[in-house]
C-alpha cells in the first residue's frame, strides 16, 4: 500500500469500523456508552474517539506534515 492522505484516511476509518463492530460503540453516544465498562472497554473507547478525531482533522486539512 502505498503511503498518502487517502490511504491514511482509509486505514483510520477501517479502524474505526472495527472498534465499532467490537465494542459496539455508537460515533452519536459520547462517553456515556462507556460508563461502568471494564478498563479495557474505556480504553478501546478512548483510543476510538482519538480516531474519529484524527480522521475528521486530516479530511479539513487541519493537520500538516512537520
Amino acid at each position: 500500500m502505498r503511503f498518502n492522505k487517502d490511504n491514511v484516511i482509509n486505514h483510520i476509518w477501517s479502524q474505526i469500523s472495527y472498534l465499532e463492530n467490537k465494542w459496539k460503540f455508537d460515533p452519536d453516544n459520547g462517553y456515556d456508552q462507556v460508563k461502568n465498562s471494564d478498563f479495557h472497554r474505556v480504553m478501546a473507547y478512548g483510543a476510538y474517539a482519538e480516531l474519529l478525531e484524527l480522521v475528521v482533522d486530516l479530511q479539513n486539512g487541519n493537520l500538516e506534515a512537520a
